[in-house]
């Protein structure tokens, strides 16, 4: 029989552990720390992480090595309002809600007047109505979900018009849904939100199948032997799907179907008829645990993300797939760049280079260069010194990147899984590696053409071009172009929700600093506001 923790630390540890265990989110076990030991908000979320001031100040110095946090100013911040405290600025809140996966106004405790808002009644009405627990969102009726949705002034839309498409529809509902959680208290309502999405997003990929199709899909829930090639590829369709959804409207609007196809397809798997369709499960398999990941990369869990790259490699190699050996790995490179840890992002991409060259697959040798360079590029800007050989790795990748892109076919083995890679994106890379290279001026002008290559429907992407375009500008101090084009970005949230972009819109903001109190910075604070980025 195991031991019950005897020291805080120890009831600290395991608590967090189960909660997390069971599926709640960093700001529901902070919340449940700050309730049972007493701690003020950004204690509560270093505790909720296990995580020492000390290690708190190791994971900011990593991330901006040129403005350092000590334990002293930390510790500071953590007694703030008291007597021996000192107040955190935003910037130091937006940089520890990175770290610990949250919002920034998560790490303040405020005060709350809200219920002398006569319009705050929709709000109020969910108040004591008991919540399903994070994780057991599924639990919640299609007949609760119902109920509070019709209560939705941006839901109650009615009956679908004729002629208006099962995509339509689809967009129409998530997307009243992203704005409906905007303006909700997500805390509250997380369990509500995340049954409602899955509801949404498997409603119009189901009727995308014909009555045969849909009989074989029952079948096979009932009886996995069942398994077919047909049906692996019906389950792929719909995977491939929410990977444009996700483009399109962000993460939380394909995150309940994903982990569904997750579970589906790994209990199909013992049950396939025979090594081919045991292969293709593995192989989709990868790929649902790669979207997962790349989903929540776009959510701000990293952790989470980094688990699933990890079973994605594994299903890859039991299934004999080096194209999606190669695509996991340069994704899991994005994530280390991403979190500050270019030197594993360049691991990941030699491997990802080689499983590309192995499958004979230019359009994914090109994305493993790409995402090579990208790598090379961060480790050449964190550097104290300047190192020619990281610059010439980082050009070497970016010209090889180019000329694989050019010469693949349209037969090539990467096409499937590469369908969002192109030119646009390519000259995006070629931007952030430049910024960090220090040529902002060429930067400018490769952003700029990026623009005009993305196809529109990949938001976040032309969100984050704008983002770098906007570096750009305000390394050369053209201050009213960096603001126009960190405004549109944030105009471009309100489409994809993707908590990742929101937060990178904030960050850039505050790089503006500087100038906050002219005309221009102001009028984009005022645009911020409205679209609820910043307070």
């Amino acid at each position: 029989m195991p031991r019950a923790p005897r020291s805080v630390k120890q009831q600290m540890d395991v608590f967090s552990a189960e909660l997390r265990e069971r599926g709640c989110t960093w700001a529901e076990v902070a919340a449940e720390f700050q309730r049972r030991w007493r701690l003020n908000s950004r204690q509560g979320f270093r505790e909720a992480h296990r995580l020492t001031q000390a290690k708190v100040c190791h994971l900011w110095n990593e991330y901006w090595p040129n403005e350092p946090l000590t334990t002293r100013k930390l510790g500071s911040w953590e007694a703030w309002p008291g007597p021996t405290g000192n107040e955190p600025p935003i910037a130091g809140l937006n940089r520890l809600a990175r770290i610990y996966q949250c919002r920034t106004a998560d790490l303040v405790d405020g005060e709350d007047h809200r219920d002398a808002d006569e319009h705050n009644v929709l709000a109020t009405r969910f108040q004591g109505r008991p919540l399903v627990a994070a994780g057991a969102a599924g639990s919640l009726g299609p007949e609760d979900i119902r109920g509070v949705l019709s209560a939705m002034p941006a839901l109650a839309t009615g009956p679908v018009p004729p002629g208006v498409s099962r995509d339509e529809e689809y967009d129409a509902l998530v997307r009243a849904l992203a704005q409906w959680a905007a303006n909700m208290k997500r805390r509250d309502v997380l369990a509500l939100i995340r049954a409602a999405a899955s509801a949404a997003a498997a409603s119009p990929l189901l009727t995308r199948l014909n009555d045969e199709e849909l009989d074989r899909l029952t079948l096979v829930s009932a009886e996995p032997s069942r398994v077919d090639k047909a049906t692996v590829g019906h389950i792929d369709a719909v995977l491939h799907h929410c990977m444009r959804q996700e483009d399109a409207l962000g993460p939380q609007s394909v995150l309940g179907t994903v982990l569904a196809q997750h579970h589906l397809v790994r209990s199909l798997i013992p049950a396939a008829p025979n090594e081919e369709v045991r292969e293709r499960l593995l192989s989709l398999l990868a790929n649902i645990c790669r979207f997962t990941a790349w989903v929540l990369y776009n959510l701000n869990d990293f952790n989470g993300a980094n688990h699933y790259y990890d079973q994605a490699k594994v299903a890859a190699h039991a299934a004999d797939d080096d194209a999606m050996n190669s695509f996991v790995l340069a994704n899991w490179s994005q994530l280390a760049t991403w979190r500050g840890d270019p030197r594993q992002g360049v691991e990941h991409a030699l491997g990802a280079l080689a499983w590309g060259q192995r499958a004979r697959s230019k359009l994914l040798v090109s994305y493993a260069c790409d995402v090579g360079a990208r790598a090379y590029s961060a480790v050449l800007s964190r550097s104290a010194r300047t190192d020619r050989k990281d610059h010439a790795r980082c050009m070497t990748s970016l010209e090889a990147a180019r000329r694989e892109l050019v010469h693949a076919g349209e037969g090539d083995v990467g096409t499937g899984l590469l369908y969002f890679y192109g030119d646009g994106q390519y000259l995006s890379t070629k931007t952030k590696c430049l910024l960090n290279m220090g040529d902002a001026q060429t930067a400018v002008e490769v952003a700029a053409h990026s623009l005009t290559k993305i196809d529109p429907a990949f938001v976040r992407n032309m969100a984050f071009s704008r983002l770098d375009l906007a570096r750009g500008h305000l390394r050369l101090r053209a201050i009213d172009e960096a603001c126009e084009h960190i405004g549109e970005a944030a105009r471009l949230t309100c489409k994809n929700t993707s908590p990742r972009l929101a937060r990178s819109v904030v960050e850039v903001r505050e790089t503006l600093n500087p100038w906050a109190r002219t005309r221009q910075v102001a009028d984009l604070d005022e645009k911020l506001h409205a679209f609820q980025l910043i307070a």
